[in-house]
C-alpha cells in the first residue's frame, strides 16, 4: 500500500512545483517563457499518470503486483527530483529569476539531462506503467526495461540504493500487437485513441463536480477481471471518470468517478449506466441517479468539457452503452439525443448492410456541425451507431461527390464507431472516401443540397468559416477534456 499511496503523494508534490513554475513563468520574461513551459507540461504529465496508476488499481487490483516493483524504481528518484526543485522555486531568499536559472542550471548537469528531458523519460516511464496495468495493447516490454536501466542509472547519480526486489524482476515477454488485434478491441477503447481532426472550444467558468455520495471499497460494486474502456480527467485531473466493463456479463459497464474533498484526499463513487440518466447543459454533460431516501432522480456528476467534439463523443459512447446493457429499463430521449443541436437534414441510409438513419446536426452555440447515424427500428431504436464531425474541409469543391442517385462519396470523414458490430472499413473506398447508400434518390438530392453552393446549406459552412469553429487550429492537449 506504500507504493500505491506514493502515487497519490507525488502526484500532489508534482502539482505544488507546478503551481510554483507557473508563477514564475508569469514573472520573469519571455526569453525564459519556452524553457519553463516545456518543464511545466512534463510535470502535469506526470502528475496526471501518477493518479491514473492509482485510479486504475481498484480495477485491476489483481495486476497491481506486477507493477510495484516499477513503482519503487521511479517514485524514489521522482521524489527527489521534485524536493531538489523545491529548494530553489521556494526560497524567498533569492529573487524569482534566480529561483529558475540556478534550478534549470545546477539540476539540468545531473546525467547529462536537461531538466525537461528528465521529466520526459519519468513521463514515458508511467506511460508504460499504465499500460502494463490495464494490458493495453500498446504496452512494449521493450521500451520499459530500457527506461529502467536509464532511471538505474539516473539513482546511482541521485545516491539512491537499488530498490528491494531486483532478482525478481517482472518478466514480460514482449508483445507486438497487430493491427488485427487493435481492431478486436471494444469500440469504447477506441473512441479516444486519437485526437479529433477538429477542435471546436466551448466555454464554460465551472469546474466538473461530483456530488456522490463517496463509497468505501466494497461498495464500488468491482468486479475482479474488470475491463477499463476509456478514461478521462477534467480540470487538471482534479476529478476523472473511468468507464469499465465487467467480466460477469456482456456490457455490463459502470461509470467510476474520482475526485478530491478540501485536503486533497481522494474519494470515489460507481453507477452502472442504467443507473444514470444523462443531459446536457450548456458546455457540461450532467448525470443523474435515483435517490432512494429522496425518492426521485438527484445530480450525481457534472462534467464540463473544453471542446464540442468530446461532449458529443462521451455522449454518444454513453448513449450506445446504456441501450445495450441488458439491465437497463428505459432509455431516456436526452440519453441517445444532444440537446442543443439543431437538425438540418435526416434521411434513411444502408450502411454496412444495415438500415440507419442519418443526421445533419449543427450545434446552436458553437455552431459545430456533424454528421450522426443511429439505429432506425427496433429496442435499439436512436442508439448512435457512428458520428463524423463536418470540418472547415468541408467547404472543398471535391469533398462531396455524387456517384449515382443513391451514392454519395464524401472524403476527410473520419467516423466515430459506437457498435461492435458495425465496420465502417466496408464503407472506405480504395482512396479513404466514405461512401454513403441513401434508400431514396430525393433524400440524396437532400443531403447533397445541405453542402451544395447557393443553397441554405452554403450558409452553414459560410457560419463555420467565419466562427473559426472547425478550422485547423491548436489540438487540445491529451490530458484535459
Amino acid at each position: 500500500m506504500e507504493e500505491l499511496l506514493g502515487c497519490w503523494r507525488e502526484a500532489q508534490r508534482a502539482d505544488k512545483v507546478a503551481a510554483h513554475l507557473l508563477r514564475i513563468r508569469n514573472t520573469l520574461e519571455l526569453e525564459f517563457f519556452e524553457h519553463i513551459t516545456a518543464v511545466l507540461k512534463e510535470i502535469e504529465s506526470a502528475s496526471r499518470l501518477l493518479r491514473d496508476l492509482y485510479d486504475l488499481f481498484p480495477i485491476y487490483r489483481s495486476r497491481v503486483p506486477m507493477i510495484v516493483y516499477y513503482l519503487n524504481v521511479i517514485l524514489p528518484s521522482f521524489c527527489r527530483t521534485l524536493q531538489q526543485m523545491m529548494i530553489y522555486v521556494d526560497n524567498d531568499a533569492i529573487s524569482t529569476r534566480s529561483q529558475w536559472v540556478l534550478m534549470y542550471e545546477r539540476m539540468g548537469e545531473q546525467g547529462g539531462m536537461t531538466l525537461a528531458a528528465r521529466f520526459v523519460m519519468f513521463v514515458e516511464f508511467l506511460v508504460q506503467m499504465v499500460r502494463l496495468l490495464s494490458r493495453s495493447p500498446l504496452y512494449d516490454p521493450t521500451t520499459l526495461e530500457l527506461l529502467r536501466m536509464r532511471h538505474m542509472r539516473l539513482r546511482v547519480l541521485q545516491k539512491i540504493p537499488a530498490p528491494p526486489g531486483q532478482a525478481l524482476l517482472p518478466n514480460h515477454a514482449p508483445v507486438q500487437p497487430t493491427q488485427a488485434d487493435l481492431e478486436r478491441r471494444h469500440w469504447a477503447e477506441k473512441i479516444f485513441d486519437d485526437q479529433p481532426h477538429s477542435t471546436t472550444p466551448l466555454r464554460h467558468r465551472r469546474d466538473s463536480k461530483c456530488f456522490g455520495p463517496p463509497m468505501v471499497d466494497v461498495k464500488l460494486g468491482i468486479t475482479p477481471g474488470s475491463n477499463v474502456l476509456f478514461k478521462l480527467p477534467f480540470d487538471k485531473n482534479r476529478v476523472s471518470v473511468t468507464l469499465y466493463l465487467q467480466p460477469e456479463g456482456q456490457n455490463l459497464t459502470r461509470l467510476l468517478c474520482r475526485w478530491m474533498d478540501k485536503y486533497y484526499n481522494p474519494l470515489y463513487s460507481c453507477y452502472g449506466v442504467h443507473e444514470l440518466c444523462v443531459r446536457r447543459k450548456g458546455s457540461s454533460l450532467q448525470f443523474r441517479r435515483w435517490s432512494t431516501n429522496k425518492m426521485h432522480p438527484t445530480l450525481w456528476l457534472a462534467l464540463f468539457f473544453k471542446t464540442w467534439e468530446k461532449m458529443v463523443l462521451f455522449h454518444c459512447a454513453f448513449g450506445a452503452l446504456k441501450s445495450r446493457c441488458p439491465l437497463t429499463l428505459n432509455v431516456m430521449p436526452d440519453d441517445v439525443v444532444l440537446a442543443g443541436e439543431k437538425r438540418l437534414y435526416q434521411g434513411k441510409i444502408v450502411d454496412d448492410g444495415f438500415e440507419h438513419i442519418l443526421t445533419v446536426l449543427q450545434d446552436e452555440r458553437c455552431k459545430g456541425l456533424r454528421l450522426h447515424a443511429a439505429v432506425r427500428n427496433g429496442e435499439l431504436r436512436k442508439c448512435p451507431v457512428w458520428t463524423a464531425f463536418v470540418t472547415y474541409q468541408s467547404a472543398s469543391c471535391d469533398w462531396l461527390e455524387r456517384r449515382s442517385r443513391h451514392r454519395i462519396w464524401l472524403r476527410d470523414i473520419y467516423p466515430y464507431v459506437f457498435c461492435q458490430k458495425y465496420r465502417k472499413k466496408h464503407q472506405m473506398k480504395k482512396h479513404g472516401e466514405f461512401e454513403i447508400y441513401f434508400v431514396n434518390e430525393e433524400a440524396a438530392d437532400a443531403f447533397q443540397d445541405i453542402f451544395s453552393e447557393g443553397t441554405d446549406g452554403e450558409d452553414v459552412i459560410q457560419v463555420i468559416e467565419m466562427s473559426g469553429a472547425n478550422g485547423p487550429g491548436p489540438s487540445e492537449g491529451s490530458e484535459e477534456s
